[in-house]
């Protein structure tokens, strides 16, 4: 019987994972790694499984994951690269737009200097954390700036962790689209985006194939390596798509038979 390693923290575990494991246990051998409890000797570890996925974005996850393809070759869905590259969000807008995905206009500037674009939003720079989006919004004059509190309590808190601060240029919308990707399957939803509505299930509806939003996707997941995913995007005046944030940890529950879905394409993994 095929064997998967789920690796995971107690947030993801307790909230977003139960299904896809009642799922695995009636049809594989589960083994789950738990980012809290798991501390890894590196002079004596044994890994069996046919296949791990990662449903966390620690520092401690990440490092086993790196642990895992340096000393096995054992497929790891997501990779530790796909991964980082999906928290950075500094990097993964440099490396995004130099692959030609449309990203809406980004800098990183020093507290105290602001970005050349007159509507923004704050975002952290490592999205790392399970946290939920507080945004601390001011109008001056005609422009709208908008600022995560968590990233400003990065910069300016008691534990300050950088002295700089992501900005990433806002596109006005009258949608929130989000595309899902589980290996070559996309699912496409479309809400009122958070400002608007923060209750973003009670707006967002199941939506046909948009070929573009397909098209920049694709390319994103290229660049990034990732496998299983969830992209957002926004849709400027002009009818252009942004993709504003990549997740390498998405919840698949919104997604009907979700779960099942994933658990289906790591086993059609595991098997390949």
């Amino acid at each position: 019987m095929i064997k998967i390693g789920i690796i995971i923290d107690k947030y993801h575990l307790q909230k977003k994972a139960l299904k896809l494991i009642e799922y695995l246990s009636t049809v594989t051998k589960i083994s789950l790694y738990l980012e809290e409890d798991y501390l890894i000797d590196y002079s004596n570890f044994d890994f069996n499984e046919d296949i791990f996925f990662v449903k966390a974005k620690g520092d401690l996850i990440l490092n086993l994951i790196k642990l895992i393809e340096r000393e096995t070759d054992i497929p790891v869905i997501n990779s530790s690269r796909g991964i980082w590259l999906a928290i950075n969000r500094f990097l993964n807008s440099t490396l995004l737009r130099q692959s030609g995905v449309r990203v809406p206009n980004f800098t990183l500037n020093a507290k105290g200097f602001l970005p050349p674009f007159n509507d923004y939003i704050i975002k952290n720079i490592i999205d790392q954390k399970n946290y939920a989006f507080s945004p601390q919004i001011q109008r001056i004059n005609e422009y709208l700036n908008i600022a995560d509190q968590r990233a400003l309590d990065e910069v300016n808190g008691e534990k300050a962790k950088y002295a700089y601060l992501y900005y990433q240029e806002f596109i006005k919308s009258k949608w929130e689209y989000k595309v899902y990707c589980i290996g070559d399957d996309l699912f496409y939803y479309k809400q009122l985006p958070l400002l608007v509505n923060p209750d973003k299930m009670k707006t967002r509806r199941k939506i046909d194939k948009i070929p573009e939003l397909k098209e920049i996707t694709l390319k994103a997941l290229k660049t990034t390596g990732l496998k299983i995913s969830s992209l957002d995007f926004l849709k400027s005046k002009e009818g252009e798509f942004f993709l504003t944030d990549i997740n390498s940890s998405p919840n698949f529950n919104y997604i009907k038979n979700g779960p099942k879905i994933i658990g289906d394409y790591l086993i059609k993994q595991a098997k390949n």
